[in-house]
């Protein structure tokens, strides 16, 4: 069936505005943003689906409602369908009298068999029928189309309500439907459209009419409502830093509290507070995340970036009450300070190491044992990587590893889980701990994120290595592997973070070594199964973090195999020089000279070259070529000197053709074809001591 859309659809200036909104109780703030591309992307493909264009399709949201408005094409596309039916064969008998096939097939579609046409298709011919769906009106196709796109929202959780079947995010209070400044009549589980909406919860709670869609934003801006998020950011963002200014201040910029309050209001008004300066004694990241993780309140910086005793809070209400909103604020912070103040002051008072003891009733996992055994294996994990990388800092990694979970057991991280590590390092800076220990325990957990923050200490770095090795190797023991989207111990992204502080550092370190050593602890029978999976795992993650680093794909595929057999910084070494090798005017032509070889090299490894064995010239000067070159890529692949060795292997372009043009090399004599293939192996060979070039484009 083949379909041709009449696209004679009205101007724009005749396009109405569609407006759908959906009022209800207060939404997440952590679902909103979410919500808004969801919304948008329903509405797009049920347009398609029912043939109505729309232009200037925007979207907005706040706590209370999801909103929609669109200009709206006011006559659904026609459509022109084209059916295929019988062969003409079957559907006429021989004395050109249609046959039952031929009048089912008419009458299925409503049409005489007369009216069918006929056309070609392979080497026959077939009935078909031309059908048309004519165009209908918005009005009568929008009731359907509006249910469809509230009830197509999905979210991360939803809710049943009263004697209710509809799940939804919150329960809906209002459906406002209008199109032309018409309502769209349509009813949702007893819900029935309307052509009203209503204000700010408190400031303007009653419901008022939408006469036009069009002044839709403004309407609801007069009764104290925002509509669009990015409006509401831009007054949280430029008012904050207002206020910051007021007092010598720079408001510390936190994206992900910006967006998650750009969510939580309606009507935003940002409030500068107070607290005692005495609080400023506690950790600065202490401080911030009671602020901003409890409270949802911005703190501010002076300017070497040490926190002063201001912050600002967004209310969700007019600048009239500030004061009320200052005050209660200020009283609450206080309170929550204290508690923090708290928690420190009785945590410094148990060392680290007497925290050790507590760590053997924290269970890791049901089949790994305790985190105190985590923490033993860690420190001879740690111990191991810096013997190889810093040998100097060996018994101060030991410590640090050793150290690394004890804060897990006191009472600020029980109460902000966040700040594992972060108190960790300020404990061991109390007890007089060298400050790169300090900055291991800090650092460990290090980075947070695929191209985050790495560790910046030495012992930092090894600790974090250690952490993540054990983790990885552990539960690939246990078989406990990502599967699909599962991850539930996050070690997609402790791998990344393997490779990024292996290439970051430069360590010299392998893989399936370092995968050994962490596995010794359980005595594992299947060891080299276990690391070898592990090793698939490392290569999956290689082409999207170095994606993400700019490199392309054709570049990464050609290293990514050294990942098993070289440190991981040489894979990053030798994508910059291919990248700089694509850059030349000779890369196409020398690509296409390997490609020949490729072609033809055998799989076979081992295969020997006989010298005696030559007898044209060509292959005689390839070889004396290639083991002319060979031990000087092999040096400059030993320094690291890539592009060098690059530069060398070009040289073989010339004598490679040459060979090609004027030497056949599946020769009748098996022995001097299979002499002719090892030379090629032996070019290929050569030329994968620095990538494999049959994977570059």
């Amino acid at each position: 069936m083949k379909a041709k859309v009449n696209t004679s659809a009205a101007t724009k200036e005749t396009y109405p505005v569609l407006l759908v909104e959906v009022g209800t109780e207060e939404i997440p703030a952590r679902f909103l943003s979410e919500a808004l591309i969801k919304l948008k992307e329903s509405f797009e493909k049920l347009s398609l689906e029912y043939r109505l264009p729309s232009l200037s399709l925007k979207t907005y949201t706040t706590p209370r409602r999801l909103t929609l408005m669109a200009e709206v094409c006011p006559l659904q596309e026609a459509i022109e369908k084209e059916v295929w039916g019988p062969p003409v064969t079957a559907a006429f008998d021989k004395d050109g009298n249609p046959t039952k096939a031929a009048e089912a097939f008419a009458r299925t579609h409503g049409l005489n068999v007369n009216a069918l046409d006929r056309k070609e298709k392979g080497k026959g011919s077939y009935l078909v029928a031309m059908l048309r769906e004519e165009a209908r009106k918005a009005q009568e196709i929008l009731p359907e189309l509006v249910v469809k796109l509230i009830l197509s929202l999905n979210f991360p959780k939803s809710m049943r309500w009263g004697n209710s079947n509809l799940r939804f995010v919150r329960p809906i209070h209002w459906i406002l439907a209008t199109y032309g400044n018409k309502r769209v009549p349509l009813e949702i589980d007893g819900i029935k459209s309307i052509a009203t909406t209503r204000g700010h919860r408190f400031l303007a709670p009653a419901s008022f009419e939408v006469r036009d869609n069009r002044t839709y934003i403004n309407l609801l801006r007069n009764n104290y409502v925002i509509a669009d998020p990015e409006e509401r950011r831009k007054i949280i963002l430029d008012g904050s830093r207002s206020l910051a200014t007021s007092v010598q201040a720079t408001l510390r910029e936190d994206n992900d509290l910006l967006e998650h309050v750009t969510f939580l209001v309606e009507y935003p008004t940002p409030v500068l507070g107070t607290f005692p300066a005495g609080y400023l004694s506690l950790p600065k990241e202490l401080l911030i995340t009671v602020m901003r993780g409890h409270q949802k309140y911005f703190a501010l910086e002076d300017d070497s970036g040490k926190l002063i005793n201001y912050f600002v809070i967004v209310s969700n209400t007019k600048k009239d009450n500030r004061d009320t909103i200052k005050k209660g604020a200020e009283k609450v912070i206080k309170a929550r300070f204290e508690d923090a103040r708290f928690y420190y002051e009785e945590d410094r008072k148990i060392k680290l190491k007497d925290r050790l003891e507590g760590l053997k009733k924290v269970v890791q996992h049901d089949k790994l044992g305790t985190v105190y055994e985590k923490a033993q294996r860690m420190a001879a994990l740690a111990e191991f990587l810096a013997e190889a990388q810093c040998p100097a800092k060996r018994k101060d990694a030991h410590t640090a590893a050793l150290l690394a979970k004890a804060d897990l057991i006191s009472g600020v991280v029980r109460e902000f889980p966040e700040l594992q590590g972060i108190m960790g390092g300020y404990y061991a800076v109390n007890e007089g701990y060298h400050e790169e220990i300090a900055a291991a325990l800090s650092e460990h957990y290090l980075p947070a994120s695929s191209g985050g923050q790495l560790p910046v200490t030495d012992i930092g770095a090894v600790v974090s290595l250690a952490d993540k090795l054990d983790n990885i190797a552990s539960f690939f023991m246990l078989g406990l592997s990502p599967t699909g989207s599962e991850d539930p111990f996050a070690l997609r992204r402790q791998a990344l973070g393997v490779i990024a502080i292996l290439v970051d550092r430069k360590y010299n370190l392998l893989l399936p070594d370092l995968f050994n050593k962490a596995l010794q602890p359980f005595k594992v029978k299947n060891k080299a199964a276990i690391i070898e999976d592990i090793m698939r795992f490392f290569e999956q993650r290689m082409e999207p973090l170095f994606q993400a680093a700019g490199y392309p794909v054709d570049i990464i595929s050609s290293v990514e195999d050294f990942c098993k057999s070289h440190p991981l910084h040489t894979l990053r070494e030798r994508m910059n020089a291919l990248q700089q090798f694509k850059k030349g005017p000779e890369y196409a032509s020398f690509l296409l000279a390997l490609k020949r070889v490729n072609n033809i090299a055998p799989k076979d490894e081992g295969l020997s070259v006989n010298s005696d064995l030559f007898a044209e010239e060509e292959e005689k000067n390839l070889h004396k070529e290639v083991q002319r070159i060979a031990p000087h890529i092999q040096k400059l692949v030993d320094d690291s000197r890539y592009l060098d060795a690059v530069g060398r292997l070009l040289t073989l372009k010339e004598p490679i053709n040459c060979f090609f043009d004027k030497v056949l090399v599946m020769d009748k004599d098996k022995s001097v074809k299979l002499n002719r293939l090892s030379l090629l192996k032996s070019i290929q060979f050569l030329a994968r001591q620095i990538a494999d070039f049959s994977k570059l484009s």
